[in-house]
Protein backbone atom coordinates (compact mmCIF):
# COMPACT_ATOMS: atom_id res chain seq x y z
CA UNK A 1 0.00 0.00 0.00
CA UNK A 2 2.83 2.37 0.88
CA UNK A 3 4.55 1.63 -2.42
CA UNK A 4 1.29 2.20 -4.34
CA UNK A 5 0.80 5.54 -2.62
CA UNK A 6 4.36 6.60 -3.48
CA UNK A 7 3.90 5.75 -7.17
CA UNK A 8 0.55 7.54 -7.32
CA UNK A 9 2.06 10.61 -5.68
CA UNK A 10 4.95 10.70 -8.17
CA UNK A 11 2.53 10.39 -11.09
CA UNK A 12 0.52 13.29 -9.68
CA UNK A 13 3.65 15.47 -9.45
CA UNK A 14 4.76 14.52 -12.97
CA UNK A 15 1.34 15.28 -14.46
CA UNK A 16 1.20 18.63 -12.68
CA UNK A 17 4.69 19.52 -13.91
CA UNK A 18 3.76 18.73 -17.52
CA UNK A 19 0.66 20.84 -17.30
CA UNK A 20 2.64 23.71 -15.80
CA UNK A 21 5.29 23.53 -18.50
CA UNK A 22 2.63 23.40 -21.18
CA UNK A 23 0.98 26.54 -19.85
CA UNK A 24 4.09 28.62 -19.33
CA UNK A 25 6.14 27.78 -22.40
CA UNK A 26 3.67 28.95 -25.03
CA UNK A 27 4.94 31.48 -27.54
CA UNK A 28 2.91 34.40 -28.86
CA UNK A 29 0.12 32.95 -30.96
CA UNK A 30 -2.25 34.45 -33.46
CA UNK A 31 -5.09 36.49 -31.93
CA UNK A 32 -8.17 34.40 -31.21
CA UNK A 33 -11.63 35.76 -30.52
CA UNK A 34 -14.54 33.43 -29.89
CA UNK A 35 -17.26 35.95 -30.72
CA UNK A 36 -17.76 39.55 -31.68
CA UNK A 37 -15.11 41.83 -33.16
CA UNK A 38 -11.32 41.68 -32.99
CA UNK A 39 -9.64 45.12 -33.02
CA UNK A 40 -5.89 45.77 -33.24
CA UNK A 41 -5.33 48.92 -31.17
CA UNK A 42 -2.33 51.05 -30.23
CA UNK A 43 -1.42 50.69 -26.56
CA UNK A 44 -1.78 54.42 -25.91
CA UNK A 45 -5.54 54.26 -26.52
CA UNK A 46 -6.27 51.46 -24.06
CA UNK A 47 -8.29 53.40 -21.47
CA UNK A 48 -10.79 55.15 -23.77
CA UNK A 49 -11.11 52.15 -26.07
CA UNK A 50 -11.85 49.77 -23.18
CA UNK A 51 -14.64 52.10 -22.10
CA UNK A 52 -15.95 52.45 -25.65
CA UNK A 53 -16.12 48.66 -26.01
CA UNK A 54 -18.33 48.40 -22.93
CA UNK A 55 -20.70 51.11 -24.19
CA UNK A 56 -20.84 49.63 -27.70
CA UNK A 57 -21.57 46.11 -26.46
CA UNK A 58 -24.34 47.41 -24.21
CA UNK A 59 -25.89 49.35 -27.10
CA UNK A 60 -25.47 46.85 -29.93
CA UNK A 61 -24.95 43.50 -28.21
CA UNK A 62 -21.69 43.03 -30.10
CA UNK A 63 -18.63 42.14 -27.97
CA UNK A 64 -15.30 43.79 -28.83
CA UNK A 65 -11.93 42.23 -28.02
CA UNK A 66 -8.65 44.11 -28.40
CA UNK A 67 -5.10 43.17 -29.21
CA UNK A 68 -3.00 46.05 -27.81
CA UNK A 69 0.57 46.81 -28.82
CA UNK A 70 2.87 49.07 -30.79
CA UNK A 71 1.47 50.24 -34.13
CA UNK A 72 4.16 48.52 -36.22
CA UNK A 73 3.88 45.31 -34.18
CA UNK A 74 0.12 45.25 -34.77
CA UNK A 75 0.54 45.84 -38.49
CA UNK A 76 2.92 42.88 -38.62
CA UNK A 77 0.32 40.70 -36.89
CA UNK A 78 -2.35 41.83 -39.35
CA UNK A 79 -0.05 41.00 -42.25
CA UNK A 80 0.86 37.61 -40.80
CA UNK A 81 -2.56 36.35 -39.69
CA UNK A 82 -4.93 38.31 -41.94
CA UNK A 83 -7.82 38.01 -39.54
CA UNK A 84 -9.70 40.54 -37.44
CA UNK A 85 -12.07 43.41 -38.01
CA UNK A 86 -10.45 46.81 -37.35
CA UNK A 87 -7.05 48.50 -36.94
CA UNK A 88 -6.40 51.59 -34.83
CA UNK A 89 -2.73 52.65 -34.85
CA UNK A 90 -1.29 55.72 -33.17
CA UNK A 91 -0.66 57.65 -36.38
CA UNK A 92 -1.99 57.98 -39.93
CA UNK A 93 1.18 56.68 -41.57
CA UNK A 94 0.57 53.15 -40.29
CA UNK A 95 -2.99 52.95 -41.57
CA UNK A 96 -1.86 54.43 -44.89
CA UNK A 97 0.66 51.59 -45.16
CA UNK A 98 -2.10 49.09 -44.31
CA UNK A 99 -4.28 50.61 -47.03
CA UNK A 100 -1.45 50.39 -49.56
CA UNK A 101 -1.10 46.69 -48.74
CA UNK A 102 -4.84 46.19 -49.21
CA UNK A 103 -5.61 45.39 -45.56
CA UNK A 104 -7.75 48.44 -44.70
CA UNK A 105 -10.55 50.08 -46.64
CA UNK A 106 -12.90 52.47 -44.80
CA UNK A 107 -11.31 54.83 -42.25
CA UNK A 108 -12.22 57.58 -39.80
CA UNK A 109 -9.94 60.23 -38.24
CA UNK A 110 -10.61 60.50 -34.50
CA UNK A 111 -8.28 62.44 -32.22
CA UNK A 112 -4.79 63.93 -32.00
CA UNK A 113 -1.70 62.47 -30.41
CA UNK A 114 0.59 65.36 -29.40
CA UNK A 115 4.14 64.71 -28.22
CA UNK A 116 5.27 66.18 -24.90
CA UNK A 117 8.16 65.68 -22.49
CA UNK A 118 7.51 63.56 -19.40
CA UNK A 119 9.83 63.64 -16.39
CA UNK A 120 9.68 62.04 -12.92
CA UNK A 121 7.68 63.90 -10.30
CA UNK A 122 9.56 67.02 -9.20
CA UNK A 123 11.68 67.01 -12.38
CA UNK A 124 14.93 66.12 -10.54
CA UNK A 125 17.09 66.59 -13.66
CA UNK A 126 15.65 70.07 -14.30
CA UNK A 127 14.52 69.36 -17.86
CA UNK A 128 13.10 72.51 -19.48
CA UNK A 129 12.97 71.49 -23.13
CA UNK A 130 14.27 69.22 -25.88
CA UNK A 131 17.71 70.86 -25.87
CA UNK A 132 18.24 69.59 -22.32
CA UNK A 133 18.02 66.00 -23.61
CA UNK A 134 21.58 66.43 -24.87
CA UNK A 135 23.14 67.20 -21.47
CA UNK A 136 25.94 64.83 -20.55
CA UNK A 137 25.02 62.09 -18.09
CA UNK A 138 21.25 62.21 -18.58
CA UNK A 139 19.25 58.98 -18.87
CA UNK A 140 16.72 59.24 -21.70
CA UNK A 141 14.23 56.59 -22.82
CA UNK A 142 12.42 56.73 -26.16
CA UNK A 143 10.01 54.66 -28.19
CA UNK A 144 11.63 52.39 -30.76
CA UNK A 145 11.94 54.44 -33.99
CA UNK A 146 11.04 51.32 -36.00
CA UNK A 147 8.17 50.30 -33.74
CA UNK A 148 5.33 52.19 -32.06
CA UNK A 149 3.93 55.47 -33.35
CA UNK A 150 5.49 57.33 -30.41
CA UNK A 151 8.94 56.09 -31.42
CA UNK A 152 8.56 56.96 -35.08
CA UNK A 153 7.17 60.41 -34.25
CA UNK A 154 9.82 61.13 -31.60
CA UNK A 155 12.53 60.40 -34.16
CA UNK A 156 10.89 62.84 -36.59
CA UNK A 157 10.72 65.59 -33.94
CA UNK A 158 14.35 65.14 -32.92
CA UNK A 159 15.49 64.94 -36.55
CA UNK A 160 13.55 68.11 -37.38
CA UNK A 161 15.22 69.97 -34.51
CA UNK A 162 18.68 68.57 -35.43
CA UNK A 163 18.95 66.93 -32.00
CA UNK A 164 18.68 63.22 -32.81
CA UNK A 165 22.39 62.39 -32.97
CA UNK A 166 23.19 64.14 -29.68
CA UNK A 167 20.12 62.84 -27.84
CA UNK A 168 20.69 59.25 -28.95
CA UNK A 169 23.99 59.29 -27.05
CA UNK A 170 21.98 59.56 -23.81
CA UNK A 171 19.31 56.96 -24.64
CA UNK A 172 19.47 54.02 -22.24
CA UNK A 173 16.52 52.11 -23.74
CA UNK A 174 14.11 52.06 -26.68
CA UNK A 175 10.70 50.67 -25.81
CA UNK A 176 8.14 48.77 -27.86
CA UNK A 177 5.11 50.64 -26.48
CA UNK A 178 4.39 54.05 -25.04
CA UNK A 179 3.14 52.43 -21.84
CA UNK A 180 6.63 51.10 -21.14
CA UNK A 181 7.93 54.67 -21.27
CA UNK A 182 5.40 55.67 -18.61
CA UNK A 183 6.74 52.94 -16.33
CA UNK A 184 10.34 54.16 -16.71
CA UNK A 185 9.31 57.67 -15.65
CA UNK A 186 6.89 56.63 -12.90
CA UNK A 187 9.59 54.39 -11.37
CA UNK A 188 12.20 57.17 -11.67
CA UNK A 189 14.40 54.95 -13.85
CA UNK A 190 15.04 57.68 -16.43
CA UNK A 191 15.35 61.46 -16.42
CA UNK A 192 13.01 62.14 -19.32
CA UNK A 193 11.09 60.70 -22.25
CA UNK A 194 8.67 61.71 -24.99
CA UNK A 195 5.05 60.55 -24.66
CA UNK A 196 1.62 61.50 -25.95
CA UNK A 197 0.41 64.31 -23.70
CA UNK A 198 -2.99 62.64 -23.21
CA UNK A 199 -1.22 59.88 -21.23
CA UNK A 200 0.13 62.33 -18.67
CA UNK A 201 -0.53 61.27 -15.06
CA UNK A 202 -0.08 64.18 -12.64
CA UNK A 203 0.34 61.81 -9.69
CA UNK A 204 3.42 60.06 -11.02
CA UNK A 205 5.14 62.52 -13.36
CA UNK A 206 5.48 66.12 -14.52
CA UNK A 207 4.87 67.31 -18.07
CA UNK A 208 6.96 69.79 -20.05
CA UNK A 209 5.29 71.12 -23.21
CA UNK A 210 7.26 71.47 -26.43
CA UNK A 211 6.92 74.81 -28.30
CA UNK A 212 4.96 74.52 -31.55
CA UNK A 213 7.94 75.57 -33.66
CA UNK A 214 9.85 72.52 -32.34
CA UNK A 215 6.87 70.15 -32.43
CA UNK A 216 5.69 70.41 -36.03
CA UNK A 217 6.42 66.69 -36.53
CA UNK A 218 4.95 65.71 -33.18
CA UNK A 219 1.25 66.21 -33.87
CA UNK A 220 -0.33 63.00 -35.11
CA UNK A 221 -3.89 62.19 -36.17
CA UNK A 222 -5.17 58.89 -34.75
CA UNK A 223 -7.33 56.93 -37.25
CA UNK A 224 -9.36 53.73 -37.21
CA UNK A 225 -10.17 51.53 -40.20
CA UNK A 226 -12.01 48.34 -41.08
CA UNK A 227 -9.95 45.35 -42.21
CA UNK A 228 -10.72 44.02 -45.69
CA UNK A 229 -10.72 40.39 -44.52
CA UNK A 230 -13.21 40.98 -41.67
CA UNK A 231 -15.72 38.16 -41.27
CA UNK A 232 -18.17 40.69 -39.78
CA UNK A 233 -17.89 43.70 -42.12
CA UNK A 234 -21.28 45.22 -41.23
CA UNK A 235 -20.53 45.03 -37.50
CA UNK A 236 -17.01 46.37 -38.06
CA UNK A 237 -18.36 49.40 -39.92
CA UNK A 238 -20.93 49.92 -37.18
CA UNK A 239 -18.14 49.86 -34.58
CA UNK A 240 -15.87 52.40 -36.27
CA UNK A 241 -18.88 54.63 -36.90
CA UNK A 242 -19.63 54.55 -33.18
CA UNK A 243 -15.99 55.26 -32.23
CA UNK A 244 -16.07 58.28 -34.58
CA UNK A 245 -19.47 59.50 -33.36
CA UNK A 246 -19.95 62.39 -30.94
CA UNK A 247 -20.62 59.87 -28.17
CA UNK A 248 -17.46 57.91 -28.93
CA UNK A 249 -15.30 61.02 -29.19
CA UNK A 250 -16.67 62.29 -25.88
CA UNK A 251 -15.02 59.28 -24.23
CA UNK A 252 -11.68 60.32 -25.71
CA UNK A 253 -12.20 63.89 -24.53
CA UNK A 254 -12.87 62.62 -21.01
CA UNK A 255 -9.49 60.86 -21.10
CA UNK A 256 -7.62 64.01 -22.13
CA UNK A 257 -7.48 63.65 -25.92
CA UNK A 258 -7.94 66.57 -28.32
CA UNK A 259 -10.72 65.73 -30.76
CA UNK A 260 -10.14 65.85 -34.52
CA UNK A 261 -10.52 68.24 -36.26
CA UNK A 262 -9.24 71.17 -34.23
CA UNK A 263 -8.25 74.48 -35.93
CA UNK A 264 -5.33 74.78 -33.53
CA UNK A 265 -3.59 71.84 -35.22
CA UNK A 266 -4.71 72.27 -38.82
Amino acid sequence: MKRYFTIAFLLFILTGSCLFIGCTSQQTEEPVVSEGLLVYCGAGMREPMDEIALIFEEKEGIPVRYTYGGSAQLLSQIELYQKGDAYMPGALSYIETAMEKGYVDKTEDLVYHIIAIAVPKGNPAGIQGLNDFTKEGLKIVLGDPEGPAIGKSSKKVLDDTKLWDAVSQNVIAYSGTVNELLVYISMNQADATLIWEDLYNSETMDLVSIPKDQNKKGIMVVPIGTLTFSEHPADAEKFIAFVASDEGKSVFAKHGFTIYPDPKYE
